[in-house]
């Protein structure tokens, strides 16, 4: 019998994604929801999947929405600090609930609503929209060969040709305003974000590029899992996109520009200009330092998919309503990385032509 799963913004980039693969599950019943009627109406004609007009900020609008519903699927937002009202009322009304949030005290926060989660006999996940999700499973994948964790490296980059939209350019624009926090030398530092270039090999098809020092979910969940100091690094495709973010930094700590992040229109507009260079790979790569028996051990993991590397990102959401589906899941409130593990992953990878390189 097949079970329904609410998209929340099932018209953006993300969500149509995550539509499109699951519509072809036999188990899945896929709605789309939101705000804006017009957009969600064309995407439901394209799909041939209902739309359902929600708006989140309204509870008897939300209510009527999670009516019959198994599953939701939030790529929308807002997500906001504190702001868990779409999966608190999931969690009441015994629905499953995974969103795309990337930021660290969001993805945290949610395992405050853990007894309302066991309560509902649901699981409540947050973070599947951040790197977080397969950057966890790479690095649990390769650390039972340690005695003792002392560093990890985390390195991600989305190529050119997948679709990147305006909130996106906005918050890699908006990371260069916030410190960044790197484990260097055996100690912790704090430095602008967007810095500290280097460059990293990442799986085929990428190989060399260089990569910029950011805030991520990684630096703070990570650490604390494995005693260990995190650096995580990221960057664009096209060096001259590259350079130009790295340029706009280096105004702002000068002081000349105070918000980057009032160039992003612009920024986006020249993106979707020079979408036809690079390619439409996603890539990521998890190295760990530390110890076993007495003597140095490093060990690494990466993966990379060269054709859809939107697909890619969203198989950490996908994956979990699958599971859901299949009956698996623990109820309660979690982190993405802590739901998910390789094997889950997988089968989803496999559909997607990821390369997975462990050593």
């Amino acid at each position: 019998m097949s079970k329904k799963v609410l998209i929340l913004g099932g018209y953006g980039t993300c969500g149509r994604r995550i539509a499109e693969i699951l519509m072809r599950d036999p188990q899945a019943e896929c709605l789309i929801g939101g705000r804006d009627t017009s957009r969600g109406q064309a995407v439901s004609a394209a799909l041939g999947i209902p739309f359902v007009a929600v708006d989140i900020q309204r509870q008897s609008s939300l209510n009527a929405a999670l009516d019959g519903v198994f599953a939701v699927v939030n790529t929308c937002g807002p997500f906001r600090p504190h702001d868990y009202g779409v999966a608190e009322r999931c969690a009441r009304r015994g629905v499953h609930y995974v969103d795309m949030a990337d930021e660290t005290s969001y993805i945290l926060g949610i395992q405050a609503l853990a007894a309302h989660a066991v309560e509902g006999g649901v699981s409540l996940v947050s973070g599947a929209g951040s790197a977080l999700a397969f950057s966890s499973v790479l690095a649990a994948a390769i650390a039972p060969g340690f005695d003792t964790i002392t560093d990890i490296e985390i390195a991600a980059l989305s190529g050119n040709r997948n679709p990147r939209g305006l909130a996106s350019v906005r918050a890699l624009l908006a990371a260069q305003g916030r410190p960044a926090r790197i484990y260097e030398r055996g100690a912790w530092r704090e430095v602008p974000g967007y810095t500290r270039g280097r460059t990293v090999v990442l799986p085929e098809p990428f190989g060399r590029h260089r990569l910029y020092v950011t805030d991520a979910p990684e630096i703070e969940i990570l650490s604390r899992r494995y005693g260990a100091g995190v650096t995580y690094r990221t960057g664009l495709e096209l060096a001259v996109l590259n350079r130009a973010h790295a340029w706009l930094g280096s105004l702002n700590r000068l002081g000349v520009i105070a918000d980057p992040a009032r160039f992003a229109k612009g920024l986006h507009i020249v993106q979707q200009g020079l979408r036809r260079f690079g390619r439409a790979a996603f890539g990521l790569r998890v190295v760990l330092r530390g110890e076993r028996g007495g003597q140095p051990l490093v060990r690494s993991a990466g993966l990379a998919g060269g054709d859809d590397g939107l697909s890619i990102l969203c198989t950490p959401a996908i994956t979990l309503v699958r599971k859901w589906m299949a009956g698996a899941g623990e109820p309660g409130a979690f982190a993405c990385s802590s739901v998910l593990t390789l094997s889950d992953m997988t089968h989803e990878w496999t559909m997607r032509q990821v390369v997975l390189h462990l050593s």
